[in-house]
């Protein structure tokens, strides 16, 4: 089967479980970016080498405390009603494991225990906080329903732009926008995909009533972040001298590759959402 069958038929796969998991409330969400992140930080920790089972394990669990910090887990598990008591122990108890693995590391390492421990500081800023941000979209929490359609255009928005990208750029481009990183990319490519997101968004915005200018700027600002998060997980690839980051989807390469604006479009989408 050619590698264009292979990447059509897996992207179909994989966009049907993301649409379909966002649309089944917020304990999907929260298994979805949980799968997402815990991948993200496999490959994160392999690309900088230090991906043993102790420093995977560490990074897992301290993936999942900082997943748990969600207000929303104690309604959606059915433990408590309209109190938020949740967040702060959860965040105590993420700070108190990353406090003993630096404690480990300090036997384990010595002086070199930077690397490591830096590393893993970096993976839970990079990826686990953006992953929290973007559970948070869907505005669930004790006393406010779950909500679909901001974790949804996340998505369709990130899509959007890479895909109007790659075909306004392959149509119009001539100028390389960074060709270190991305030799592809180029920077007609940037500005066609950024003008179409923002047109998508503002029109999603006119039916899922956020408005059509204020869609079209968060379509803009989409297409940039995505465009930065792209480009920021090129240039861990290049330091590290290898061309994807994993296995994660046939034909779509790891995690990173796949989610790598996902990561950046979610801190975005978060924020204005706390101003729309």
């Amino acid at each position: 089967m050619s590698n264009f069958w292979v990447r059509t038929i897996w992207g179909t796969i994989y966009a049907t479980v993301v649409i379909l998991a966002l649309m089944q409330g917020f304990l999907a969400q929260w298994a979805l970016v949980w799968v997402i992140s815990t991948f993200c930080i496999k490959e994160l920790l392999a690309l900088k080498k230090i991906d043993s089972a102790f420093n995977l394990t560490f990074g897992w669990v301290l993936n999942t405390l900082v997943l748990l910090i969600h207000p929303g887990i104690p309604e959606a598990l059915g433990l408590v009603h309209g109190q938020d008591y949740f967040t702060m122990p959860m965040i105590g108890q993420t700070m108190l494991l990353l406090v003993v693995y630096f404690a480990i590391q300090l036997f384990r390492k010595g002086i070199t225990l930077f690397e490591e421990t830096g590393t893993m500081v970096f993976a839970l800023v990079y990826i686990s906080v953006p992953s929290l941000l973007f559970l948070h979209t869907s505005g669930y929490k004790a006393g406010h329903p779950y909500n679909w359609q901001l974790p949804m255009l996340v998505f369709i928005l990130t899509w959007s732009s890479d895909t109007f990208a790659y075909l306004t750029g392959r149509a119009f481009g001539k100028i390389k926008l960074y060709e270190a990183l991305s030799p592809k990319k180029t920077i007609e490519g940037f500005i066609g995909g950024t003008i179409l997101t923002a047109v998508i968004a503002a029109v999603l915005g006119n039916f899922w009533n956020y408005g059509i200018w204020q869609g079209a700027v968060l379509g803009a600002m989409v297409s940039v972040a995505g465009t930065a998060g792209d480009l920021f997980e090129s240039a861990l690839k290049r330091q590290a001298d290898i061309k994807d980051s994993g296995k994660f989807i046939p034909g779509h390469g790891g995690a990173l590759d796949r989610f790598d604006a996902f990561l950046f479009v979610s801190v975005v989408v978060y924020s204005w959402s706390l101003f729309k």
